[in-house]
């Protein structure tokens, strides 16, 4: 039986691992050939920065690679995202690299203080980092530069991260998608209407 729990282990951490290293880059690359940041949140961008970067951080503390890896390849995505931004000019580039220096200053000298505490700030920042792109969504009659597979991907994300944090029995792994799944259904479900009322009104105007 502890065999099987094992096994399952590794295939939900490769399965969460992959969603993980996947959901963003639609993204990036919707922001990068369609030259568009339109319906992004800048602020969203620098607290998914700082969320990853924790997280990447604590993984490494714990000699989990699945959270720890991924985690960092999510950082390189989400800069690559702010770094448009900054070209769009919907973000100063001195709060992006100042945000950058700061985390990831913060993430080493809080894990070696406490791991526990790192995690915990990770849990809070990383699950509330969704939230600003949620509320810009809401807003927003112009989401042409939001990624509709991003979200169904991180959707499916974050089911394989529930069942990876449970199986590990570590909280602060499942708990942020709590929040997560909620938000990434909203938002997909209002990129899909927003493209259909433009749909629309392309037609009434032709």
């Amino acid at each position: 039986m502890q065999n099987i729990w094992v096994t399952l282990q590794n295939i939900l951490g490769i399965v969460a691992s992959i969603l993980t290293m996947l959901f963003i880059w639609p993204q990036v690359i919707l922001v990068y050939r369609s030259n568009t940041v339109e319906g992004l949140s800048p602020l969203g961008a620098l607290q998914g920065i700082c969320g990853s970067t924790l997280w990447s951080v604590y993984g490494l503390s714990q000699s989990d690679v699945a959270v720890g890896g991924s985690n960092f390849l999510i950082v390189v995505a989400i800069s690559l995202l702010a770094r448009a931004m900054v070209k769009h000019g919907t973000l100063p580039a001195s709060r992006l690299y100042v945000t950058i220096f700061a985390i990831t200053a913060f993430s080493f000298i809080c894990v070696s203080v406490s791991p526990g505490v790192t995690g915990f700030i990770a849990f809070v920042v990383g699950a509330s980092s969704v939230l600003p792109q949620t509320f810009t969504s809401a807003k927003s009659d112009d989401l042409s530069g939001v990624s509709l597979p991003t979200y169904v991907l991180l959707f499916f994300t974050a089911v394989a991260w529930s069942a990876y944090g449970f199986i590990v029995e570590d909280a602060l792994v499942v708990l942020p998608n709590v929040v997560v799944i909620p938000c990434a259904i909203f938002i997909g479900a209002k990129i899909i209407r927003t493209r259909k009322t433009n749909v629309r009104t392309l037609v009434d105007v032709a």
